[in-house]
């Protein structure tokens, strides 16, 4: 378990040895791993082996796990978050070190992990050119304390344990805990005794860890439906055992006296038999109902996405032009996910404002994280012809800015709105000079009025 919770009080009056014992009694299990494996593919199915090593062994693998937290990642985080701040100032400082990290694919990672395992880790430090970093520590390389009383909410200290090994092949198990004010650094070798080999201030006035979680539960988005992922994979390899073992079926002779097997090979080389009275030849098959098996297979497929809350992209009714009523009730299942996703995931992007911001204060900035407001936008199929209308009928109801929010191809609504002021500040420019005057109304010197000759030879 990732997560640990004391008061406060207790974490306060550690020991080294408090540390030492909390460190090697909250060992990581196993979930995390397997969760991984499967993501990439490495899932159950290919550890199956049959007591009969002849026969036929398929191993197929319908990556439906990646497909799950792909889907559900892409839709949720594939459009970039965005940033509004009243403070242009600050928005600007918090944008550039964003930029500096390149937090667009940062957030889609961190995202895509917490599908997978149901939370991860972020870790804030600074760089040798003194920048604000981030970076994703894994969920099995971490444990968060939180106060007992606040849940998640307030990390009182972080454990990250870092494997390597030496020149020597030695194993090196480097653990460092932190608090809100200095690390404690120990280190062991080969399983050894955990030593504190030195303590190191910091200058975040916090511990500098995020976590981000799916849901309350911590679970993946695919970690609910893995049994019928199993079950998929087997009926699969199955099917494509059935088919080899008819490939290779053996062939039964019946009633033609002493056939040797070079009197087969000539059979099947010729392509011809002559057969004795009663005699017969056929082959041993196993018979498939495929009726029953692809329907068994479909409703494997529909509990899959059932249980995930994924729709079938592949799905004929995606490929029409449909509303964007309609495209909402058939994405209504993984709206509902990432709804909480989205609300878990921004408690983390305003704690890891919040820890910039402490450092920027350091600095001597007198900024307050909470001027920062993340934005979430769904990446989902659009109609932008339906959109569009729909823009254009509220013209008279909202504001450019509300209008401009509602169109999925604007990534930073003030960017474009200053774009719009700049294109009009120079039409007004051009259309006020004689030259252009002219052009517009397809005029000739001698038509065009005094006061714009005027205008233009001044």
């Amino acid at each position: 378990m990732p997560v640990l919770y004391m008061e406060k009080s207790s974490v306060e009056s550690l020991t080294e040895q408090d540390i030492r014992d909390i460190i090697e009694e909250n060992t990581i299990g196993m979930k995390y791993g397997k969760l991984n494996d499967y993501y990439i593919g490495q899932h159950s199915i290919l550890g199956v082996t049959k007591k009969d090593s002849t026969a036929p062994n398929n191993k197929l693998v319908n990556n439906m796990a990646k497909y799950i937290t792909d889907t559900a990642t892409g839709y949720f985080v594939g459009k970039p978050v965005i940033y509004n701040s009243d403070n242009d100032v600050f928005l600007q400082e918090i944008q550039d070190i964003f930029d500096y990290n390149d937090e667009q694919d940062h957030n889609m990672e961190l995202a895509k992990q917490c599908s997978i395992c149901g939370n991860c880790f972020e870790m804030l430090y600074i760089d040798e050119d003194c920048k604000i970093r981030f970076a994703k520590v894994k969920a099995g390389d971490l444990v968060m304390i939180y106060e007992t009383e606040t849940g998640f909410t307030t990390p009182l200290a972080a454990i990250r344990t870092i494997y390597s090994r030496d020149k020597n092949n030695n194993l090196i198990r480097k653990v460092e805990f932190w608090n809100a004010y200095q690390t404690l650094h120990f280190r062991s070798v080969n399983g050894g005794y955990l030593n504190l080999e030195n303590i190191t201030e910091h200058y975040w006035n916090d511990v500098p860890f995020v976590e981000y979680i799916n849901n309350e539960e911590r679970i993946g988005d695919f970690e609910g439906v893995i049994s019928e992922i199993d079950a998929y994979n087997k009926v699969q390899s199955n099917t494509a055992n059935y088919f080899q073992y008819n490939d290779d079926a053996i062939l039964k002779v019946t009633k033609l006296g002493d056939v040797s097997s070079q009197d087969i090979a000539d059979m099947k080389e010729k392509g011809a038999i002559i057969l004795e009275d009663g005699g017969d030849v056929t082959w041993l098959l196993k018979t498939i109902d495929d009726t029953a098996l692809e329907n068994y297979k479909n409703r494997l497929r529909e509990d899959i996405h059932l249980g995930a809350n994924v729709p079938n992209m592949a799905d004929e009714a995606f490929g029409n032009n449909l509303s964007g009523v309609a495209v909402s009730y058939k994405l209504w299942g993984l709206e509902q996910i990432c709804a909480i996703k989205e609300r878990k995931f921004k408690r983390g992007l305003q704690r890891r404002i919040e820890l910039i911001t402490n450092i920027l204060n350091v600095m001597g900035r007198k900024y307050d994280y909470r001027d920062i407001i993340p934005n979430f936008r769904r990446n989902k199929p659009q109609n932008i012809l339906e959109i569009a209308q729909i823009i254009t009928m509220l013209a008279n109801d909202l504001s450019r800015e509300s209008r401009l929010q509602m169109l999925p191809t604007v990534e930073n609504v003030q960017d474009e709105i200053d774009k719009l002021e700049e294109e009009k500040n120079k039409d007004m420019k051009d259309f006020g000079s004689y030259d252009n005057f002219a052009k517009i109304f397809q005029t000739t010197e001698a038509e065009a009025p005094e006061e714009s000759k005027a205008g233009a030879n001044e």
